[in-house]
């Protein structure tokens, strides 16, 4: 029974990967970014059809199964998110409605989308930030919400990221290494011959005391556009500036040390 029990994971996950649409991405895509960006409309309508849980469910099968050729879901978990969101256009609902499979992106792209697609008015980081006070000052939902807060800002300030930096400052806290990731998320689905050519400049301007989380954050990128190849994110590392190197290979490890522990249940960006 046990066995059964491990099993049926890897054959929910393996019939998933035999989906055309899975399959052409497979086929379409080499491994990171662009493939996980791809089975977004595969994903999509399972929420619609089901609901966030059955398809980050699905997204950890893929990973599982091997057919993906990556180590964790994430990515997929942000697209889960941002489905959430449109299907309840409720913030409070899209977030509950997502688990913390991928490790939290499902909770992460929830908050994002809210923040990109929202009523107007409501899509500020204050009002953002009090919706994220509701979930308990020490909870893990608060810290997940404040990290999909930190993209959606990243979002709302796209062509510039000093004022990014200071719209996140505004809000209190620290959540400037949210920000960073997700300014190494807009690089990731171009490949990793593109991300590594824009890697040396994308901390350029950061002030100096925030700039080793900047550095963990393109280190952390690199994983992903990659399809989590420590070997070619830590190549990407070598090509930043000398002083930010240390700091992106430790965003390198600490991926790392998730993809070890497994799909990332405990774990927290």
């Amino acid at each position: 029974m046990r066995l059964l029990f491990l099993l049926l994971p890897l054959l929910a996950g393996a019939a998933h990967a035999q989906d055309p649409r899975v399959t052409q991405c497979i086929a379409q895509f080499p491994p990171g970014g662009a493939r996980a960006q791809c089975v977004t409309p595969w994903l999509d309508d399972i929420v619609v059809q089901k609901n966030a849980a059955a398809a980050l469910d699905a997204a950890e099968g893929l990973v599982r199964s091997g057919v993906m050729n990556v180590n964790d879901c994430h990515i997929m978990g942000h697209a889960v998110g941002h489905a959430s969101w449109r299907k309840e256009r409720d913030l409070e609902r899209a977030f509950r409605a997502c688990t913390a499979q991928c490790i939290q992106g499902c909770l992460h792209g929830s908050v994002e989308a809210f923040m990109i697609d929202g009523p107007e008015g409501q899509t500020s980081p204050a009002r953002v930030r009090a919706f994220c006070d509701t979930l308990g000052m020490d909870s893990i939902e608060r810290r997940q919400c404040l990290h999909g807060l930190g993209h959606g800002v990243m979002h709302q300030y796209r062509k510039d990221l000093k004022d990014a930096t200071n719209a996140c400052e505004t809000v209190g806290g620290r959540r400037e290494a949210d920000l960073w990731m997700q300014w190494a998320h807009f690089r990731i689905h171009q490949g990793a011959d593109a991300y590594g050519k824009a890697a040396p400049a994308m901390c350029d301007g950061v002030r100096d005391e925030l700039m080793p989380e900047c550095a963990r954050a393109v280190g952390g990128g690199a994983m992903f556009a990659t399809g989590h190849d420590p070997a070619k994110s830590g190549a990407i590392c070598e090509l930043m500036p000398a002083a930010q190197r240390s700091d992106c290979r430790r965003g390198v490890d600490y991926e790392v040390r998730l993809i070890r522990d497994g799909l990332g249940h405990a774990h927290h960006h």
